[in-house]
């Protein structure tokens, strides 16, 4: 049973009526209402928000309206996501029945299925399907405030069916600016890949999701800079590093080259020195 002094049950009454008779009543028993229980309530949420459901959020507007998300499957997807990859789908399916694929490309027949990782911030979503035919990027921009909305994207079958550069390939980044800011990021790794870095180059890091062969990450507040050499960092399950590859360069512009193990030359320039190819597996 409440003392005679302590605020009645509030179970069922509005919130503002709520904070109103609390107080109320503790100002009538000589207590100062906490002046500070707004913001320690939104620091709360915050931190419930951060961790539910293993998707990495953060809300940084005023009114929790700028959301980040990054989901690995479609599993994690939340409603706007999802949303975002069924208009991707519906999206290939119209560009394939009403003008075909540009320069001869064989289609990637794709189901929600073959989501692997999904990114969110603000209103723009990027979306990538994978399945052991090809991939499909999606970059989706939903109508708002100065901002325009559009639907754009790209699909391929594997140029070499499941061998990879090496233990990553990387097959989708965006930035806040030219070459830094925030970045998602999100490819496919080797199962020799336990654990994905990615070195801002300034003593700070940022750790990616790795889930099903596919990997994703997303910064906040990174101020990231093309002159600090950010790089993407492999490592065994020993903790070992097996690789290091600049971020903002393409794997076409990398002074490397690999091979299959019967010696087949599949990415990079003929060299003497390539490294290993290696298998990708779902």
């Amino acid at each position: 049973m409440n003392e005679i002094l302590d605020p009645p049950m509030e179970r069922d009454l509005p919130p503002m009526a709520a904070r109103k008779m609390r107080a109320h009543l503790l100002q009538a028993a000589g207590r100062r209402p906490a002046r500070t229980l707004r913001l320690r309530a939104a620091v709360v949420g915050a931190v419930l928000l951060v961790v539910t459901s293993g998707v990495a959020s953060v809300w940084d507007g005023p009114d929790g309206q700028t959301v980040q998300v990054l989901a690995m499957g479609s599993g994690e997807l939340s409603p706007t996501l999802r949303d975002a990859a069924e208009q991707c789908l519906r999206w290939w399916n119209v560009r394939k029945e009403k003008t075909g694929l540009p320069g001869g490309v064989r289609g990637v027949s794709l189901s929600l299925a073959d989501l692997s990782v999904a990114t969110e911030r603000g209103g723009h979503a990027l979306v990538l399907f994978m399945n052991d035919v090809g991939y499909s990027t999606c970059d989706l921009q939903s109508a708002g405030s100065n901002q325009v909305p559009y639907i754009g994207g790209t699909t391929d079958p594997w140029p070499h069916g499941e061998w990879l550069p090496g233990p990553v390939q990387r097959l989708l980044l965006t930035s806040t600016e030219h070459h830094g800011g925030d970045v998602s990021v999100s490819g496919r790794v080797s199962g020799r890949v336990d654990r994905l870095v990615l070195d801002h180059g300034d003593g700070r890091t940022t750790v990616a999701r790795l889930s099903g062969g596919a990997f994703g990450l997303m910064t906040t507040g990174a101020r990231l800079k093309a002159d600090d050499d950010p790089q993407l960092v492999s490592y065994d399950g020993q903790g070992v590093e097996i690789d290091r590859r600049p971020l903002f360069q393409a794997e076409d512009q990398l002074d490397r080259c690999y091979t299959t193990p019967s010696g087949r030359l599949i990415y990079g320039k003929p060299a003497t020195n390539c490294l290993p190819a290696e298998a990708w597996k779902r």
